[in-house]
């Protein structure tokens, strides 16, 4: 009897206007947005490789100890499922001898446009298309065949009202699952001509199915849905007009709404102002230095009687050679306490700054999960590596590559320097012992992306929300049909 009554959905569907519109929408804009999605990656790609050459020319041979060594952010091959923050999030860290980084967003967008109406990729494509489609296709699954007079007919057979409603679920989800998954073959199709992505590379199919698993159960909530309303209604003017105010809510307005309201609630500066904070720290302990080593400097000068110490070029005469070398071992423990002394207050700067920001995204995002399309938008765009996440990982990158540059280039350049309280210094930069700034080869970015298993992990509470979804709008759909009055 299931089967009969799956079958009956099916084909009463398939006979409807709403299935061709369906089936037109998802064959042309899957993979059309996936063509679209697949040239821009090839062409931010080319950037990326172009800037890194680039650099890499420019500045062989001219490295010193101010050099800004450029790292660059490649851009995420999933992206062409979901952009996310790609256009957001930085593609350049630039380092510096001061040990504050600096981040830009170089992503040349030439098409203004596309910016300002977005892209239509596989997120977008479900989230708004693919979801109106499932409500559109049951909205009158219970509503319309009591309309009709047909759902007294089935109720007055020896059948289980669960029956009816699974059957229900199963052939309308059918209806649209079988267009979807086409479109999703004909996309991998269209991917698989590429030649610059490994489509069935397990760094590529693994996060895929992961995606196409997540995306079909939210589907399947969608459609729940649909139905948890068609069975609240009587008439199927009601249940659309009820449908599209939920969607209304549950898609545009709710995941657009928290971000603001957690501003509000908990407002955070900006990356910006973190940077000159952090500068600013910085400058006055780099003083604070200074002085104490024009105040070591002068009493060394007392101490060994000589006048002349650093006033000019170090190392003049024998006493000057011998003075230096006696300050230099005599300051060397005060520039230790200072290093450590700066790299503790930036570290607490960062930490500070990252435990506020996370903390507004925690409010954001529990405000946001009250929409299943919140969890499913944060899923998917982790999944791709280009969600929020991704932005505390370029951070990790760009520290880390500000410290491997330090370590290898900024802490290689030894410098001098010799003057007291009355003013004036002499500064003398040497290298250390085998390195030779002339014929290192500028460093590179390693950049290090969030694998598969850590985005699920660290996504495990929204995939546990959309299971939840589905469980609770089902039990609804079917509590409600078992007092539904079919008269």
């Amino acid at each position: 009897m299931l089967k009969t009554l799956i079958k009956k959905e099916i084909l009463s569907g398939i006979q409807s206007m709403r299935f061709l519109i369906t089936t037109l929408l998802c064959l042309v804009l899957i993979p059309l947005g996936v063509y679209v999605n697949l040239k821009d990656y090839e062409r931010r790609l080319d950037d990326y490789q172009e800037a890194t050459r680039l650099y890499e020319q420019r500045s062989r041979g001219n490295i010193d100890l101010d050099f800004p060594a450029e790292g660059f952010r490649p851009p995420s091959p999933l992206s062409i499922f979901s952009i996310g923050l790609e256009y957001f999030l930085p593609t350049k860290v630039t380092t510096s001898q001061d040990a504050v980084f600096r981040t830009a967003n170089e992503s040349g967008i030439n098409n203004a446009q596309s910016l300002l109406f977005g892209k239509i990729d596989l997120l977008f494509n479900v989230s708004f298309v693919i979801s109106l489609l499932a409500l559109i296709l049951s909205f009158n699954a219970i509503s319309g065949e009591k309309e009709d007079g047909t759902l007294r007919l089935m109720l007055s057979n020896p059948i289980a009202r669960s029956k009816i409603l699974i059957g229900k679920l199963v052939g309308n989800s059918v209806l649209l699952l079988v267009p979807f998954l086409l479109s999703i073959i004909i996309a991998l199709i269209v991917l698989s001509s590429s030649q610059i992505i490994s489509v069935f590379s397990p760094a590529i199919m693994g996060p895929f199915f992961a995606i196409l698993i997540v995306t079909l159960l939210f589907i399947l909530l969608m459609f729940n849905l649909g139905i948890l309303i068609s069975s609240l209604t009587h008439r199927s003017n009601t249940s659309i007009i009820a449908l599209l105010f939920v969607w209304t809510i549950c898609v545009l307005t709710l995941p657009k709404i928290s971000p603001m309201v957690a501003e509000i609630i908990y407002p955070v500066k900006s990356q910006q102002v973190i940077n000159l904070q952090k500068m600013l720290v910085r400058q006055n302990l780099e003083r604070e230095l200074d002085k104490k080593r024009r105040e070591l400097f002068d009493r060394m000068k007392t101490e060994l009687g000589i006048s002349t110490l650093g006033a000019s070029v170090p190392g003049r005469t024998p006493e000057e050679r011998e003075a230096n070398a006696k300050y230099d071992d005599a300051k060397r423990p005060l520039d230790l306490e200072y290093n450590q002394k700066i790299a503790a207050e930036m570290k607490k700067v960062d930490e500070e700054y990252a435990i506020k920001r996370n903390t507004q995204a925690a409010i954001s995002m529990t405000i946001s999960r009250i929409s299943p399309v919140s969890s499913y938008t944060c899923i998917v765009s982790e999944l791709a590596a280009t969600g929020v996440l991704e932005m505390n990982n370029l951070m990790q990158n760009a520290d880390r590559f500000q410290t491997e540059v330090k370590e290898n280039i900024y802490d290689k350049f030894i410098v001098k320097s010799y003057g007291g309280t009355g003013g004036g210094t002499a500064t003398s930069i040497t290298y250390e012992k085998g390195f030779d700034p002339e014929k290192i080869d500028p460093p590179r970015l390693n950049y290090h992306t969030i694998g598969f298993v850590d985005a699920l992990q660290a996504e495990w509470l929204d995939i546990l929300l959309i299971l939840l979804f589905n469980v609770l709008l089902f039990a609804a759909c079917y509590l409600s049909f078992l007092r539904y009055d079919a008269r």
